[in-house]
Parts: structure tokens; C-alpha cells; sequence
């Protein structure tokens, strides 16, 4: 039998020129692969972003076995977003992709190949131009977690473990927990560097990712409610000194509205946390570089 992907795209304002980039070069990526793929897109913008002209547009051109689009009128995240487009998924693998990605030719094939291993629960891509500094063993991939700018999940395992925790986690670091969350059940999270994506980030005149406003603040926030989550209350403590002390104003909000959240409001502890929560050094795991 076949192989089955289906791949989940949530759109914010996105560009239709944009979209068409990810879609051809994940048309082309498929075909080498020689699988049977499905495009869900879910459209989190104020208004619909991609016209019925242009859905029919985009499945005539491409080799998709179905390309569907929804638009979700409200904003729900990327989580939430994800979680939608995953719902009645019965095909072989999951594949989140951000839409400001276009991916080599061979990913699919790469990644795939990875997930071969049954004890593979997920593969991540390598990200250029600005390749994510995340330590994995380079013999086996294995990792602490993985970007879910371009991750293959196994639909099962996706499902079993209850997908992305849009409540704790709607867009920022819901990645790591999934990772974390797929490892406490017993799966590995490898890294395939082979299969490689171009992610559109923008630099600084230090050649470093800028931040956004947004990042800064949601991204504080989802690691402390994540420190939460896997029982580190020590260092949830120091977080918030460091950050109180040293932080920019977009994460002083950040500790901030934490602060304000009701007990009720905060994920509770997973059991057997510490197994696979890697807290090194402000990161989530050991660092390349």
C-alpha cells in the first residue's frame, strides 16, 4: 500500500503568492516521494485570504489526491489551528508545515525514510537559512524536541496523545511540549538533517533572528506555563527574577499576566515529567551552537 500524508497549513494574513510558493514546492517534494498526499489549510485571518477560484486554482496544478481549505473566521492559533485540521485524520503521517516554508525536493522522501523506525514517533527538517541550533546525535537524530515549523508526526501517536494543548499552549513552544509529551509515551523525536527547509526568517544587522513583540511575550509566557507543566517551580521562581531584573518590557508583560492567572488557569503537573524535560541553560534541551 501507498504511503498517506496529510499535511495541516494554518494561515494569519498570509499572502496567496506565499501559499502557492509552499504548495509547489511541497507538490514537488510529494512527487518524489511517491505518496498520496491530502492539503488541509485552515485560514485564522480576519477575512478569507484564498478565494474559491484560486482553492480550484491550486488543486488543477498540483498532484494532490484532495486539497481543502477552511476558513476558520476567528483567530485560533496555531495549536488550535493544527488540532482542527488533524480532526478524522486516518492517513499514515501528519505533516505540520508552516505556510512562510518552502521545502528542498527530497524532504518528503527524507523524512519519511527517518520515520521508518517504529519507535519513531517524529521527524523535524533541517532549517536554512538559519539553521536551529538544537543539539541531536548525529548518528541516531535523537533530540529533546522538535520545530514544528516542518514536523511529520505519526497520525496515531498525534491523536493518542491528545495533539497540540491548545489551551496551555496556542501557539508558542506547543511544539516542545508536544515532543516532550510523544516521548513520555514512549516514542523517540529524531532530527533529519538531510531533509531540509527554507524557513523565511529576517535577521538583524547581527546577523541574528529578530524577535518580535509578539515572540517575546507569548514565548515567555508558554515557558513559564510550560515550566509549570513539568513540575520546575524552582525554576519558575528564577524565570521570573531574571526576567523582572534583565527582561524586555514585552517579557516583564509576559511575567506579568502569568502572575494573573488563576491556579485553574495553569496546566497541571505531568507525571514522570523530569524523564523528558530538558531545561538547560533558559533552553529546552543542550544547545550545537
Amino acid at each position: 500500500m501507498r504511503t498517506t500524508l496529510r499535511v495541516a497549513v494554518v494561515l494569519f494574513h498570509n499572502e496567496l503568492d506565499e501559499v502557492w510558493r509552499c504548495m509547489r514546492a511541497l507538490n514537488q517534494s510529494a512527487q518524489h516521494a511517491d505518496i498520496d498526499v491530502t492539503v488541509h489549510i485552515g485560514d485564522c485571518s480576519s477575512t478569507p485570504m484564498i478565494g474559491a477560484s484560486d482553492v480550484q486554482s491550486l488543486q488543477d496544478n498540483t498532484g494532490f489526491a484532495a486539497l481543502h481549505y477552511t476558513w476558520f473566521g476567528e483567530n485560533l492559533g496555531h495549536s488550535a489551528g493544527c488540532n482542527r485540521l488533524a480532526e478524522g485524520a486516518d492517513e499514515d503521517y501528519l505533516l505540520l508545515l508552516n505556510p512562510d516554508t518552502y521545502v528542498a525536493p527530497m524532504l518528503l522522501k527524507h523524512l519519511l525514510k527517518a520515520a521508518r523506525d517504529v519507535h519513531v514517533g517524529a521527524v523535524d527538517a533541517r532549517q536554512i537559512p538559519c539553521e536551529h541550533p538544537k543539539w541531536f546525535d548525529p548518528s541516531t537524530g535523537d533530540q529533546s524536541w522538535a520545530s514544528g515549523a516542518c514536523l511529520l508526526v505519526r497520525t496515531k501517536l498525534f491523536h493518542e496523545v491528545g495533539g497540540f494543548d491548545q489551551v496551555s499552549f496556542p501557539s508558542y513552544v506547543n511544539d516542545v511540549d508536544l515532543s516532550w509529551r510523544l516521548r513520555l509515551a514512549g516514542s523517540r523525536v529524531v532530527h533529519q538533517p538531510k531533509a531540509v527547509v527554507f524557513h523565511d526568517k529576517r535577521l538583524d544587522d547581527k546577523a541574528n533572528v529578530a524577535p518580535t513583540s509578539i515572540e517575546l511575550h507569548a514565548g515567555l509566557l508558554g515557558r513559564l506555563k510550560l515550566l509549570t507543566k513539568y513540575d520546575r517551580a524552582d525554576l519558575v521562581e528564577e524565570t521570573v527574577d531574571v526576567v523582572t531584573r534583565h527582561g524586555h518590557d514585552d517579557q516583564k508583560r509576559a511575567v506579568a499576566d502569568f502572575q494573573r492567572l488563576d491556579e485553574d488557569d495553569l496546566p497541571d503537573p505531568l507525571p514522570n515529567a523530569s524523564t523528558v524535560a530538558d531545561f538547560i541553560d533558559f533552553e529546552y534541551g543542550r544547545r550545537r551552537f
